[in-house]
This record gives C-alpha cells, structure tokens and sequence, in this order.
C-alpha cells in the first residue's frame, strides 16, 4: 500500500501520465491531465494526497482540483476510484469520498425595507455604512414570518413560541447550501442575541459564504461571527483579499468541521486557513485544531484585534500568529 492507495495506482498513473512519478511523505506528485500532459517538465503540479482521496493542480493558470473521482474521469473517461483506494484507510469520515449532498431549493423574500426599515438600519451600522446595496446580500432574511410561509418549514413547538419574537427583533442569514438561517438580534443588549433556525439536515456543517478576490485561490478567511467577515471582506484590514477564496463563518468556534466542509463543498487541497479568532479564545485551542487537522489543511494563520474582543468592532488592529 502506498497511503490509502494499492500499489497498482502508482503503475496506472505512469502508464497514463508518464513518468515521472514522485512519492513524497504525504503526495504523490505527477503530470496533471489537464495543464501537463504530453509535456516535458523537470518538475510537475499534480499533488494526490496519501491520505485523503482528492488532489489540486498547483501550476498556475490551471489551480484545478477536487475529488479523485473528477482526476480519474479526466483520464479515464469513467469513475474507477473503488480500484484503487481502500476506503477503511482513510483518516477522515467515508462521506469524504463518496457522500452526496441533496440541495434543497429555499426561496427569499424580498427585503422590503420600507417595512423593516429599523433591521435595514441596524445592517447598515453592523457593516460600519459602507456603501454596500442591502438588496445584494446574499441571503439576506427581513421577513422571518414570510421566509417561513414561502418554504413551507415546519412550525414545531420551540420555534411556534418565539417565531414572532424573531419576526420582529431578528435578521436572517442564509447559509450556502440553504440548510440553515442564521438569524441575529438587532438588540445588541438583548440576552437572546442569536438563533439558528434548521431547514434540512446536512452530513457536513453548513456556512455563510462571501466571495474572496481570486476564485482560483486555496485561502479562506473564516470567522466566528457573520459581521467579523463582512467587516474584513469589506474594509480588507489584513490586506489579503485579493489572495482568498471566501469567508465563511458558522456563528460559533467549530472551525474543525467548519473546515471539514469547505473541503468537501469547494474541493480544494489542503487549503489555508486563516481565522479571525475571537479575543477569548487562546492559541493552544488553535494549537490543537492544527495538529489534529493537519492532512488537510496546509497552514493556519491567526489573527487578533488588538483593539477589541472580535473583527466586528469600529476600529481593528490586527495581531498575527503563525500556527
């Protein structure tokens, strides 16, 4: 065996790339189908993880990736993964290689914010005025009562009792597959500050996405709060935008399985990541989520606001660490 792989993959790939073929402690590296076929290079961009079933084109211009499945579709013309790979040596759950999502489709409301004109007015101070066009949030809920007759959601009895609480005192996010609303108060001083409404069931956890600078790239700035990534996206404090992916942000610290996810949804290898940690939460937790994610992640950047508890505050000055 050659990481999760039989030792036949090896041979397969040099009767079908060509040599050579580079076994390194954690990639097999060789020509990418794509970019790289039929050309002679002293070094080649097609990285196939030993440990993971999927693999990433790190020449530029190409950056393709994903499943090992879309790898061996390309050079075979049909899916012949169960060949090769030995699925109980797989170091992450079985659903990472063969597991299906079922995208349910969710309507939004319009936003109406002559109605909601005091949630409009607290969107527009969480995101510090920035010129920003409401209507072009993504996912953005006004009208819980409306979202709710519009999908037919279920009312059971928690959310019967509170739902016309977050009608009138909450905003709603939905997340990028539409398997949740994240919904917020707009009473910062309330003690009820935020509700996660469940639509359908998911096998990995779902998020709230914005888009990055670079689509191509394997950066993702993550945080705890959907404001901490509005306000980064849109002011670009640390000056990465134009190098990631997207933010995401799960309304709390799973980053473990928030990063799980993105690897399954967006298919990228071994991303990094960079956090926007909440000031209360210390390196030796981020220590540990390096160590125990390290097959599938490349590295991990933190940052702190030095001039307040999170991301979301007016003024940020951020604080590096290198995980």
């Amino acid at each position: 065996m050659i990481g999760i792989y039989q030792d036949s993959f090896v041979d397969y790939l040099q009767e079908n790339l060509g040599d050579p073929i580079k076994i390194k402690s954690k990639n097999i590296v060789c020509r990418c189908p794509w970019c790289e076929f039929g050309k002679e290079k002293s070094h080649y961009h097609c990285y196939i993880s030993l440990e993971l079933p999927i693999w990433h084109c790190f020449h530029g211009g190409c950056e393709r990736g994903g499943n090992l499945k879309k790898l061996l579709k390309k050079i075979e013309g049909s899916d012949i993964t169960d060949r090769f790979v030995d699925k109980e040596k797989i170091k992450v759950e079985k659903k990472f290689f063969d597991y299906k999502e079922k995208e349910t489709k969710v309507r939004v409301p319009s936003l109406q914010e002559n109605i909601f004109s005091y949630k409009s007015s607290y969107m527009r101070k969480r995101l510090k005025f920035a010129n920003v066009d409401l209507k072009n949030i993504n996912g953005l809920v006004f009208n819980i009562n409306g979202f709710l007759n519009l999908n037919n959601i279920a009312i059971n009895p928690t959310l019967f009792r509170i739902k016309d609480y977050l009608h009138s005192n909450f905003v709603g996010f939905l997340t990028k597959h539409s398997s949740l609303l994240m919904l917020r108060n707009v009473d910062h001083k309330s003690d009820f500050p935020f509700f996660k409404l469940e639509i359908n069931s998911h096998h990995f956890l779902d998020y709230y996405q914005l888009d990055g600078g670079n689509p191509n790239s394997n950066k993702f700035v993550l945080g705890e709060g959907i404001f901490d990534i509005f306000s980064e996206q849109i002011f670009d404090s640390l000056k990465l935008k134009n190098s990631v992916r997207s933010y995401a942000s799960v309304l709390s610290s799973k980053y473990s399985s928030l990063i799980k996810s993105l690897v399954f949804y967006e298919q990228v290898f071994r991303p990094d990541i960079v956090i926007l940690s909440d000031n209360g939460i210390g390196l030796e937790y981020y220590r540990k989520l390096k160590k125990f994610n390290k097959h599938i992640i490349n590295s991990l950047n933190i940052y702190y606001n030095k001039r307040g508890k999170d991301f979301g505050e007016k003024i940020i000055e951020p604080e590096k660490f290198v995980i």
